[in-house]
């Protein structure tokens, strides 16, 4: 009788077929090291990689490429008990730059916002093709900085994009705003003029039109910056601030300014590929003497990042 053979473990799988993300999570969560526990040990080993980073590495969202990070990946092997060469076999030839150029399908309003047929129908009351111009442009860069009050409800909220059309004839941006049913009001900082503005109290959600300064063929890029404030007297405590993409983007910065009397304990980072998806941890944030702390981002995945923050 033929000698029947063993089932590859899930760990022999992973290193056998990749990709480099895959093998890599599946060891981590067989050694039972914390990310912060593993950045730790390669620290000791004189290579500085985040939390955040090993988590980027294992969800795909990014990958190591420089010396430092490829030689943090020889020194992972050593850490998760692997045999030399396994995971840097995995990550094949270097990939070219500039993932979020590429013309991608943008994620439906149901992939991100709670409740999308009511988001889809404040937008409809925009007007009748207000989800193609949600998705006309793409991401290049986004800085948003929330501002937490006294009362530790969000005082303002001011976005700077850099935006690319994804088709011809684009002049308007759209903003969605969601709340617990509070008003959103909305004001142009530069480079674009305030259109119309739609709200639900009972949904919560907020759609403004931002027209542009000029009109957009694809490829061309623009700047847009406006501020929204949300009024929210007597609210419950807001404990962390999120932010979608419909597309992948280049970078994303995400800043929140503590009043000095509303100074959380601690401040972490966190990702969600799809709504009902588990958020994964990008780490924890310091906050810093100015009150604030942020998370900067590149080369992106579409999905939800966002701070959480907690007080004591």
């Amino acid at each position: 009788m033929p000698e029947r053979r063993r089932p590859p473990s899930k760990i022999e799988h992973a290193l056998h077929t990749g990709p480099f993300s895959e093998a890599l999570r599946t060891a981590i969560d067989r050694s039972g090291l914390s990310l912060n526990r593993i950045s730790s040990k390669l620290d000791e080993r004189g290579v500085r990689v985040s939390a955040a980073a090993l988590s980027y590495w294992q969800r795909g969202s990014n990958r190591p490429e420089r010396a430092d990070s490829l030689r943090a990946v020889g020194l992972l092997e050593e850490i998760l008990d692997l045999a030399p060469n396994t995971l840097m076999t995995l990550l094949g030839p270097r990939r070219s730059r500039g993932r979020w150029s590429a013309p991608s399908t943008p994620l439906s309003t149901g992939a991100l916002w709670t409740d999308s047929t009511d988001l889809e129908r404040t937008l409809s009351g925009l007007e009748k093709d207000a989800l193609r111009s949600l998705w006309a442009v793409s991401t290049v860069y986004t800085h948003l900085r929330e501002r937490v009050a006294t009362d530790r409800t969000l005082g303002e909220t001011r976005i700077r994009k850099v935006v690319r059309a994804e088709t011809d004839g684009v002049d308007r941006i759209i903003a969605v705003t969601h709340t617990d049913g509070s008003p959103t009001r909305f004001e142009t900082v530069h480079a674009a003029r305030l259109g119309r503005v739609r709200t639900d109290p009972g949904t919560g959600y907020s759609v403004a039109e931002f027209i542009l300064d000029r009109m957009l063929d694809t490829g061309d890029t623009a700047t847009v910056e406006y501020v929204s404030y949300t009024a929210t007297p007597q609210g419950p405590p807001q404990n962390y601030t999120r932010h979608s993409l419909y597309r992948p983007a280049a970078v994303l910065v995400l800043e929140v300014e503590f009043d000095a009397k509303a100074i959380p304990a601690r401040c972490a980072g966190f990702y969600s590929p799809r709504r009902g998806t588990p958020e994964q941890s990008l780490g924890p944030l310091w906050i810093g003497n100015s009150n604030s702390a942020h998370l900067a981002l590149s080369d992106l995945d579409a999905g939800m990042y966002g701070i959480r923050w907690e007080w004591d």
